[in-house]
């Protein structure tokens, strides 16, 4: 490998992530903002792994649930128990 092939893969290794870095950032960006880098970084990561995304899209759903939740009074919150066939679509939907 010449020189320059050696400074184009370091270069590559710093930008792209790990998928163990990627989602400690998207956890991390509901919580506090990201830094430009960091956000840099994610949207490359996220570009090409469709598991990030779907993680993404999974964390995203459970916080906006439990924001609405919060929301909600507590004699109100009664009725967001999950019947079992409620269980069994969600468990089916987070399979596919």
């Amino acid at each position: 490998m010449n020189k320059v092939q050696q400074i184009w893969v370091r270069s590559i290794d710093k930008i792209m992530l790990s998928c163990d870095t990627a989602t400690l950032l998207i956890t991390k960006g509901e919580f506090t903002r990201l830094s430009c880098v960091e956000r840099m970084q994610l949207r490359m990561h996220l570009a090409g792994c469709k598991f990030c995304r779907r993680f993404k899209e999974q964390s995203e759903f459970i916080s906006n649930t439990i924001r609405q939740a919060d929301r909600i009074p507590e004699k109100e919150n009664l009725h967001l128990y999950l019947t079992e066939e409620q269980k069994r679509h969600i468990k089916r939907k987070m399979e596919e």
